[in-house]
């Protein structure tokens, strides 16, 4: 009978041990995230401007992008007449007239380029010295120390190799994302609609908002309600770092040195280059209401905060479905039942699809990824609705996790890292 206690107490030990690492296999998966350097722009006549931007820079960016902000990221500039103006194009450009719009994708200006420098010296640690070491690539791109060692990596096959996979998956994806902020307050548009509009599209063209069909509460609650908060437009311009093998040749062979290495004409060679760029891949507009503060304890500038960054996440979501380099890879939760810890915040829906991938490596050691399958969103389960405080809107839909059904391909397990296909 002990025996048979004991083997029992045994079994139930590996069934805890294999569901543990099952559970937390998803949590430890190491992959090469996209880096992104997020900026904000308002105008400095919004409401609580001080507020937005003290919690824009203390907010994390989203966690399916490494973190890769420089020490800058609001900018204000004096124009001709004194006035103070809160935008990029501005910032880069002094001498423009009160009032002029500006084309951001249009702007050639050294600063945009600086830009691009200090993001390469931060890929690659530089010092105050000017030394450059490979120590953030590495734990990003999680290769081995020795085959990225710069002095032997140059003249061998897979080091080479190596260097190139790290440029192409790694220094190449890092995105500029400049967020231009409007605030309108729901009580001027309330007002509009009450004298003259008649329908919901109406009353957010009137603010400025394009065609909003889910503004309901703008118009439903009335004046008096509607009035409490305000709704937010955001247009998001992106760029890209524009790494290429060549300019990877002339990093390599003209400003590489280390700290004990390094001399003042090299650190010179690098502070004065201009061969790094961005590429300016585009911009959306998006939108995020708040709900009145009549039905909720928290402040009109709690309010407008959390408008602002549901704003943000909304542009990035559209960013990535109009631009395939920008979107985002996401481990699997788990394999049966397939799941993954992405929602509402990533903009799917019952039509979401995504590609299955595999992360496998050749000879040389250079990443590839190669489609083993096809999924898609489960509608007999709810999206996981992770927007910025949904866990406060929406506390019944907790279960941190979204689930899919497959659509072709072999058994999947917790790890394989999905895409979200083109268009969907």
């Amino acid at each position: 009978m002990n025996k048979h206690i004991l083997s029992i107490i045994v079994c139930i030990i590996a069934t805890i041990s294999i569901t543990a690492q099952t559970t937390m296999a998803p949590m430890s998966v190491k992959y090469r995230r996209s880096s992104l350097y997020t900026m904000i722009s308002v105008d400095p006549t919004s409401p609580y401007v001080e507020e937005i931007k003290s919690y824009f820079v203390n907010s994390p960016i989203p966690d399916k992008y490494n973190d890769h902000n420089l020490e800058n990221r609001i900018f204000t500039i004096n124009v001709p007449d004194g006035k103070e103006m809160e935008t990029m194009a501005r910032m880069m450009i002094a001498n423009t007239p009160p009032g002029t719009e500006i084309d951001i994708k249009n702007i050639n200006d050294p600063q945009l380029d600086d830009i691009a420098k200090n993001l390469v010296a931060k890929w690659f640690n530089r010092s105050p010295k000017g030394g450059f070491n490979m120590d953030l690539i590495k734990t990003r791109g999680t290769y081995d120390a020795s085959a990225l060692d710069i002095a032997k990596s140059k003249n061998d096959q897979r080091g080479a190799a190596m260097l190139a996979d790290a440029g192409e998956e790694l220094i190449q994806k890092t995105f500029v994302l400049v967020n231009e902020f409007k605030y309108v307050s729901k009580e001027e548009v309330a007002k509009k609609a009450s004298g003259w509009l008649s329908t919901i599209g109406e009353v957010a063209g009137a603010a400025g908002l394009g065609d909003v069909s889910t503004a309901a509460t703008i118009t439903s609650a009335g004046v008096t309600v509607a009035g409490k908060g305000y709704v937010v437009k955001t247009k998001g311009h992106l760029y890209r770092l524009d790494w290429n093998d060549e300019v990877a040749a002339r990093f390599y062979n003209d400003y590489w040195a280390d700290d004990t290495s390094i001399t003042p004409e090299k650190k010179k060679l690098f502070d004065e280059t201009n061969i790094f760029k961005l590429v300016y891949l585009g911009a959306d507009d998006s939108w995020a209401d708040v709900q009145s503060s009549v039905f909720t304890k928290k402040s009109e500038v709690e309010l407008v905060q959390k408008a602002t960054m549901k704003a943000m996440d909304a542009v990035i979501v559209k960013l990535q479905k109009n631009h395939d380099e920008f979107k985002t890879k996401t481990p699997l939760f788990s394999g049966e039942p397939i799941t993954a810890k992405i929602g509402l915040k990533e903009g799917l829906s019952d039509k979401s699809k995504f590609d299955v991938l595999e992360q496998r490596q050749d000879e040389n050691g250079k990443t590839e990824y190669v489609s083993v399958g096809t999924i898609k969103v489960d509608s007999s389960y709810p999206i996981w609705d992770n927007r910025y405080g949904a866990d406060e809107e929406n506390p019944a839909n907790a279960d941190g996790k979204t689930y899919f059904k497959k659509t072709s391909g072999k058994e999947f397990y917790a790890g394989m890292l999905i895409v979200q296909k083109k268009g969907k």
